[in-house]
C-alpha cells in the first residue's frame, strides 16, 4: 500500500514537473503595457542583441598588389622590399643606382642600368613608375 502510494506521488511529480518544463521552455508572446507614470518599466524579456561589429579591417597589402604604383625614384627600402622578386639586398641596390646615376628615367633606362636580374625586372614591370 505504501509502494502504491509513493508510485503515484512520483507520477504526480513528474507529470507536473514536465508541464513546468514546458511552460519555461514555450516562447510567451511579447506584451509589453507601459506601467504608470513615475514607475520603471518592469523587465520581462532578455535584453535585446546587440548588433555584430564589424569586422576588423584587413592587414593592408603591399603598395604593389593594391593597384598603386611605387615610385623607384621615391621609395624607401622598405616600400621596394615590397615588390616581387625585390628583397633587402635589391632594394639597396636600386636605391644605390639612383643615388650614384641620378633618378631613373623611364622603363628602359632602369633596364639598361642592369639593377637587377632580368626575372626581377618580369616580376616587377607594371608594378612601378618613375
Amino acid at each position: 500500500m505504501v509502494t502504491s502510494r509513493l508510485s503515484k506521488i512520483a507520477a504526480i511529480l513528474v507529470i507536473g514537473t514536465g508541464a513546468a518544463f514546458a511552460q519555461a521552455t514555450t516562447q510567451q508572446p511579447n506584451t509589453q503595457t507601459r506601467p504608470p507614470a513615475g514607475q520603471p518599466a518592469p523587465r520581462t524579456t532578455a535584453p535585446a542583441a546587440q548588433a555584430p561589429r564589424p569586422a576588423a579591417p584587413a592587414a593592408a597589402a603591399p603598395a604593389a598588389t593594391q593597384g598603386t604604383l611605387v615610385n623607384l625614384n621615391t621609395a624607401n627600402e622598405s616600400e621596394l622590399d615590397k615588390l616581387p622578386q625585390i628583397g633587402p639586398a635589391r632594394a639597396k641596390d636600386i636605391i644605390e643606382a639612383r643615388t650614384k646615376n641620378g633618378r631613373f628615367k623611364n622603363w628602359e633606362d632602369f633596364v639598361a642600368r642592369n639593377v637587377v636580374p632580368k626575372n626581377a625586372e618580369e616580376a616587377i614591370k607594371g608594378k612601378v613608375r618613375f
